[in-house]
């Protein structure tokens, strides 16, 4: 347990930074899930669509300026495949999705080096239409003509995922984290153009497992998320879009000691996508931080998304 009268080492400063902003780092992209652009059209009802998410996020912390916590570099490597049924809940496209996540990370400063990677928390994601997605069939959707819709989803992650208690850097949190998001999708031209909207928010249970530097629980607040997503058709088979993320709260507490790292955060970011083959498309995207606290980290992403329609 930290005491305040007796502050830890620059080590031990060092390996709880690399450990909370691992956390703070993997809880946002959360395996690949951030947000991209076109993520909840509607489809087919009775259908199975498999996804394959693949990330790459690079973070560096800047030192503090004190000379007692250097600069530390993190990079996450995330995979993800998801499995999703669609059905018809009153009318509506819904769909309930199981995630199985692999991640790999490393991080470093001046006093600490580490790396880890394995099965990270699984998850499940439920989700329905609000309004403008009715439930149809795969005849009656090849007719369908996109319109303006909203839609609710509720991520559910789970302590299943590989953890060591005294390793600063674990691809599982041990604990379990709730993420309900709505999105509202407006297309003025049939589905040609998007300006999206999702607003989410990321509830987190207490670790209390974590036994690194004799500490014994990690907590973290809630942490809120606001997402905008413009994007335009180029042909009927390519699109591109520019995308903002603001994420704000989210800080984390070792033994009920803030550790002053909540988010303020905006991301900006372009995307594209592109329809392959039969059933099949791909997505890109890039993003980077570009305001954020002063002592909070730089980050940038790369991601991918490979879907399927059976």
């Amino acid at each position: 347990m930290i005491s305040p009268a007796r502050p830890p080492g620059r080590a031990t400063r060092c390996i709880f930074a690399v450990a909370c902003g691992c956390a703070a780092l993997i809880s946002f992209p959360q395996t690949g899930l951030a947000g991209s652009a076109r993520d909840y059209l509607n489809a087919p009802i009775d259908t199975w669509l498999t996804f394959y998410n693949s990330g790459y996020f690079a973070s560096v912390t800047p030192e503090d300026g004190l000379d007692v916590t250097s600069s530390i570099r993190t990079n996450v490597l995330a995979q993800s495949v998801v499995v999703t049924r669609t059905m018809d809940f009153w009318g509506r496209t819904a769909g309930i999705s199981a995630i199985l996540p692999y991640v790999a990370l490393d991080a470093s400063s001046d006093a600490f080096r580490g790396s880890n990677q394995g099965v990270s928390d699984v998850g499940f994601l439920l989700q329905t239409n609000i309004f403008g997605g009715p439930a149809l069939s795969r005849d009656q959707f090849r007719s369908f003509v996109p319109e303006t819709f909203s839609s609710f989803h509720l991520l559910v992650t789970t302590p299943l995922g590989t953890y060591d208690p005294t390793n600063p850097l674990n691809p599982s949190a041990n604990r379990w984290m709730f993420n309900p998001t709505i999105n509202y999708s407006y297309t003025p031209d049939q589905g040609w153009t998007w300006l999206e909207v999702y607003l989410s928010t990321r509830v987190f249970t207490t670790n209390t497992d974590y036994r690194v530097g004799s500490a014994s629980s990690l907590g973290q607040n809630p942490l809120f998320s606001i997402e905008g997503h413009a994007s335009r058709n180029l042909t009927t088979a390519l699109w591109v879009s520019a995308d903002a993320y603001y994420n704000v709260g989210g800080e984390t507490s070792i033994d009920g000691v803030s550790q002053h790292n909540a988010a303020n955060t905006l991301r900006l970011g372009l995307g594209m996508g592109i329809a392959v083959w039969a059933g099949g498309d791909v997505t890109l995207n890039y993003e980077r931080v570009v305001a954020k606290p002063v002592g909070q980290p730089d980050a940038q992403a790369i991601r991918m998304t490979v879907r399927q329609v059976w």
